[in-house]
């Protein structure tokens, strides 16, 4: 037997089903059970009538030689029992499919992990099945229907799915009965359950974490009982507990069962600190080295750790808020409304800075058009309003916002100086995010366990995986430093996006919420490396001795006087700053102060994102302020194999049809195009750029003179070319961009390739050396057409006479070009050996053989290098004689 399917140790009908689904995905394999399975299914099996599947029992197998083994619905090692040695053997092939979240304890070295968020592992089996187009027959699909209603409550249960659903339709057209299929999953408890029931109905002890409400029973046996899970399921639904918790010790073992209905908790990580495993709303561990009471003590401590505390106004509110003071102009208010598109303005005192009032875009707008712009703010400021504190929980909030109407809410110190703001977008996100990956209902009382991950999650480890040792060095000292200087320190964009996608990116970028220029100047001093300060932007460069370039900027926020204009750059806070960036999932940022170090923070979304595998931006006016981000959302479409949102996609569509293409510098735009070229495969960037019509938003002036979708060929075999010479890993350095360029513009004539030259914001010097090297590039290949036309044989000094002084680029361009395979060839055996033939024989060695310094030297240089290309000759021996040679020949 080389091939084995396994479930978990207890194994219960969503086990079984699988396994039974993956005997159809392995038809050579054997199912064996690594344990006794749980007592329902043990009846099931051995004393219901017209049921048999060909389990093998574990002393009956050879494990020695299974080569392939199959894990269903788990991949925690300490639950497959004996299988566990199976899988660590580094010759056999471990397959995974599995439903629950992952552990510490999961299975490594697995070929295939299929992984899907849904209530049960059937679901996922079946649509394996049904995308090899495999039937079941109808004991099958109904032993499958009970596994799949068992695991997610008759498909009640919060981690139920769509998929789920559609399972059981799929089922159920498979012949599955649902009559047998509630027999089994109804089935009453005994009278052993009922006893053991009643004892935790009295034993029910209630504790409030953080406010959140647990309740905590136990009870114990001299044996085991069976389907224990099944009691205290029941009495979760008597009771009606959000969250309840049982301690039970049967036999020599105590076992530990949790049901959650609420995101402030989740059941799964709580019990994993057990060896436990499950899911948010369900999990179950078990023991032997800890007592009940152990046990007992232990869960009281993490779930002070494990329950999110209710959201308060300092988890939602956006701090360094914008202010006015009283007696400013109506006029004034309006144009900082509009500069840094917001809608309100606190006013505060001139003496003091407290909070006396509140004035609206909508406000502003009215004065405005009733001629009153020259009015003071403090004239038709609001004074209805109620500040809160920065420890006001989510019910204050909810109150305030949704039945009090007010729209925005400031958040003040005990002076009543204001520190924050929260508005109903701030409200909204939070109580949007407040729920697990699986959705549905809940408490808003607490963040939801997306907010939860992504306020709270420490990817430090993930830093550490991912970076080079002595770049944490770095990213360490520059938050001790950031700590000394008493500001806050942060990692973002790309770097932690590609973080998370596992993507390789050294391509550092840090913010600072204070002075980035005085934090780089310090480290700098510290530790001897080179700074570069840009003062108008609040950036800096850092070099360092470890060889890594950091760029560091202070947190500001930017508004544009114009579209398509660049930004004016102001100070600001960090949730502010990452506002103004391209799109949500350049938004995450990573801590890197001692104290919170690894802390990764998601104001946007960009997780949900992320994981969506969606480009969005973060306003609608995005693209009109920054057209190039048109550019950078088609690029990471296609880099990344995400998808453009169709908001987003719109307003590009609406950016292009406006016109603000057409009003951005050549120079921004051959900027976003050099970075689409630097891509390993930038074809498919073209190409959508192509679809969206934006050839001709780019060269408006050629629209209707050039079909865009004709130049992708010659663009794909520039892509070809270009790939095959970084693959050589040469000396000399390769501007891509000037191939996809020059590739881009063949068959153009001169005065259009000028045009787009010029358009591309090249400097009139720059325009002239290109035009006259594509030049040179059209020449030669017609040349190199003639010199090897088929039949024809030619000397290799006679094909490097055609392209000595030629640009890499344009030689690259001919290759990708021509027609003629013989020209190509010609040119790979050129870049690749000819252009580094020299000759060995100097001016001094024509010297020592008599002859004079003069003129003629280069001439017989050139020559004896000639007849190097041609292999007349081998050594500097050999050229001293052809030169002697040709000597006597002249004379």
């Amino acid at each position: 037997m080389t091939e084995v399917i396994t479930s978990h140790i207890n194994t219960d009908f969503d086990g079984l089903a699988a396994m039974l689904a993956a005997r159809h995905l392995y038809p050579e394999a054997e199912m064996v059970l690594p344990g006794s399975p749980e007592r329902s299914l043990h009846d099931f099996l051995f004393h219901t009538c017209g049921y048999s599947f060909p389990f093998k029992r574990l002393k009956d197998i050879d494990t020695a030689a299974i080569k392939r083994l199959i894990v269903v619905d788990t991949r925690q090692r300490s639950r497959i029992g004996a299988f566990a040695e199976v899988a660590a053997r580094p010759e056999v092939e471990v397959i995974v499919y599995d439903h629950h979240p992952a552990t510490a304890d999961d299975l490594t070295g697995v070929v295939l992990s299929e992984v899907a968020e849904v209530g049960a592992v059937v679901t996922l089996m079946t649509e394996k099945l049904k995308e090899q187009n495999i039937t079941l027959s109808a004991d099958e699909a109904t032993v499958m229907l009970i596994g799949l209603y068992e695991d997610t409550g008759s498909l009640t249960f919060a981690g139920t799915t769509v998929r789920d659903f559609q399972a059981a339709a799929w089922l159920l057209e498979m012949g599955g009965n649902l009559e047998t299929v509630a027999g089994v999953v109804n089935n009453p408890l005994d009278r052993e359950q009922i006893s053991l029931l009643n004892d935790l109905l009295l034993s029910q002890r209630v504790l409030y974490p953080h406010g959140q409400k647990v309740v905590l029973v136990e009870a114990g046996r001299d044996h085991y009982i069976p389907d224990v899970a099944m009691v205290v399921h029941r009495l979760r639904d008597i009771e009606r507990h959000e969250v309840v918790i049982a301690l039970l010790r049967l036999d020599d073992k105590v076992y530990i069962i949790g049901r959650s209905r609420t995101p402030a908790l989740d059941m799964g990580r709580l019990l994993a600190h057990f060896g436990g495993g499950g899911h948010h709303y369900a999990a179950s561990a078990a023991t032997r080295e800890l007592t009940l009471i152990q046990c007992r003590e232990r869960l009281l401590e993490l779930l002070e750790e494990e329950v999110v505390a209710p959201l308060t106004a300092a988890d939602l509110m956006t701090s360094s808020v914008l202010t006015i003071e009283p007696h400013t102009a109506l006029s004034k208010a309006a144009e900082l409304l509009t500069r840094y598109n917001i809608n309100v303005l606190p006013v505060i005192a001139e003496a003091g800075g407290e909070l006396i009032g509140i004035i609206s875009r909508q406000v502003v707008e009215k004065a405005l058009y009733h001629g009153l712009s020259e009015l003071d703010v403090r004239e038709y400021m609001t004074t209805d309003y109620e500040p809160i504190t920065a420890e006001a929980d989510i019910k204050q909030i909810k109150e305030l916002i949704v039945e009090r109407n007010q729209r925005f809410l400031p958040v003040v110190d005990e002076g009543n100086r204001i520190i924050g703001a929260i508005t109903r977008k701030d409200l909204l996100r939070a109580l949007y995010d407040r729920e697990p990956e699986s959705g549905g209902g809940g408490d808003f009382s607490f963040p939801g366990r997306e907010l939860r991950k992504m306020r709270r999650k420490n990817v430090k480890a993930l830093m550490q995986e991912s970076f080079p040792e002595d770049l944490i060095r770095v990213l360490q000292q520059l938050g001790e430093l950031a700590d000394s200087l008493k500001v806050n320190i942060f990692l973002v964009g790309g770097v932690v996006r590609d973080l998370l996608l596992r993507r390789p990116n050294l391509d550092i970028d840090i913010v600072v919420e204070g002075d980035g220029i005085a934090l780089a100047k310090a480290y700098g001093e510290r530790y001897q490396c080179r700074v570069y300060c840009h003062e108008p932007f609040r950036t800096a460069v850092l070099s360092t001795k470890e060889g890594y370039k950091l760029d560091i900027a202070s947190t500001r926020m930017e508004y544009y006087d114009a579209p398509a204009s660049l930004p004016k750059v102001e100070k600001s806070s960090l949730k502010v700053d990452l506002y103004r960036r391209d799109f949500t999932i350049n938004t995450l940022v990573i801590s890197l102060n001692p104290e919170s170090y690894g802390v990764m923070r998601d104001y946007f979304g960009a997780g949900r994102d992320l994981k969506e595998r969606s480009i969005r931006v973060l306003h609608n006016l995005s693209f009109v302020e920054d057209p190039t981000r048109i550019f950078r959302a088609i690029r990471f479409e296609q880099k990344f194999s995400f998808t453009i949102g169709r908001q987003t996609l719109h307003l590009i569509h609406n950016a292009i049809k406006i016109g603000f293409v057409r009003r951005l510098s050549g120079f921004r735009i051959l900027h976003e195009l050099r970075l689409i070229c630097a891509e390993s495969d930038p074809v498919p960037i073209f190409e959508r750029i192509r679809e969206l019509k934006l050839w001709h938003e780019i060269f408006p002036e050629l629209k209707g003179q050039f079909k865009p979708e004709r130049r992708l060929e010659r663009l794909q075999a520039a892509k070809e070319v270009v790939s095959w010479y970084e693959l050589l890993y040469l000396d000399e350095k390769l501007e891509a961009w000037r191939v996809y360029l020059l590739s881009f513009l063949d068959g153009m004539n001169t005065a259009q390739a000028r045009y787009c030259v010029v358009r591309l914001g090249l400097d009139e010097n720059a325009v002239k050396r290109f035009i006259a090297s594509r030049q040179q590039g059209i020449a030669a290949a017609a040349e190199l057409g003639r010199l090897c036309r088929k039949g024809r044989s030619y000397r290799n000094s006679e094909l490097c006479a055609r392209l000595v002084g030629l640009p890499l680029e344009v030689i690259l361009y001919i290759m990708a070009g021509h027609e003629s395979e013989a020209v190509k060839k010609a040119l790979s055996i050129y870049i690749t050996r000819l252009q580094f033939v020299e000759a060995e024989i100097s001016g001094r060695d024509l010297i020592a053989a008599g002859l004079r310094p003069g003129p003629d030297f280069k001439k017989i240089l050139d020559s004896v290098k000639n007849a190097r290309l041609d292999d007349e000759v081998g050594s500097l021996k050999e050229e001293l004689a052809f030169v002697k040679r040709g000597l006597k020949s002249d004379a």
